[in-house]
């Protein structure tokens, strides 16, 4: 059974005045593609599962689109189907990124091992299937986007590598089934629906939907949508024959 999920993203407006993630991820270019952010939900949907996704600009929450799973790509295959995409965080160039960390737990396990030195194995991913960088343009820490992004590792995983002072997962194939997270829409089954600029406050009344978008914790869990699915649907479909009625 196909699932639904409703996913919370960190939106602003750009000069056309339109809804994108700061990293432009999820990306709703044709075809819409999502493959920085939650990175345990990228690894746990299936193809034909429903992804609604939620734009949160400044205080406001807005619909920025959906798209039903289609396919779910290794990173090698993303960077050759969209190579200008910035949500596809490798590159086959070394990158000129400043060495910034996220973790300060992991930082200091590092420098009490190894010191000042540069954390090579965080700068480069080296695979069965060739070198690999960050991209250029992908802004997260260099404990953040390869350890967490591309290969989900936890700290003690982490742990184990600075004792090594070098990725234990060196020599891996990125073509593996496990790292086939970038998720790329059904061609058939998505829609940008910025142009409506639908409020969360009107999709909840419209559904039903009972959950709190926000922890008391202010964090934005991915929430279950199963239940209701069918209502956001009819509703979308009667804002879209209202504002089309509108503009006649």
């Amino acid at each position: 059974m196909n699932k639904t999920f409703l996913i919370v993203f960190h939106g602003q407006l750009n000069n056309n005045g339109k809804i994108i993630d700061v990293s432009d991820d999820p990306c709703f270019e044709n075809p819409p593609s999502w493959g920085i952010c939650r990175p345990n939900i990228r690894r746990a949907v299936k193809r034909g599962d429903t992804l609604i996704f939620i734009a949160k600009v400044d205080n406001d929450y807005f619909l920025k689109g959906w798209f039903q799973v289609g396919d779910k790509l290794d990173y090698i295959s993303a960077l050759n189907n969209y190579p200008a995409r910035q949500n596809v965080i490798i590159s086959t160039k070394p990158s000129k990124h400043i060495a910034k960390w996220r973790y300060r737990n992991l930082k200091k396990s590092y420098i009490n091992s190894n010191g000042h030195s540069n954390p090579n194995f965080l700068i480069d991913i080296n695979t069965a299937n060739g070198m690999f960088y960050q991209s250029q343009t992908d802004n997260h820490e260099i404990d953040n986007w390869k350890c967490r992004r591309i290969f989900h590792c936890q700290g003690k995983q982490f742990e184990r590598c600075i004792t090594c002072n070098k990725c234990l997962k060196n020599g891996t194939s990125l073509l593996s089934n496990e790292y086939m997270n970038y998720i790329v829409a059904d061609l058939n089954h998505w829609e940008d629906l910025d142009n409506l600029r639908i409020k969360l406050d009107e999709i909840i009344k419209a559904t039903n939907f009972p959950t709190l978008i926000m922890t008391p914790k202010h964090q934005h869990n991915v929430l279950r949508f199963d239940k209701y699915k069918q209502k956001f649907f009819e509703y979308i479909d009667e804002r879209k024959r209202y504002a089309k009625n509108t503009a006649l």
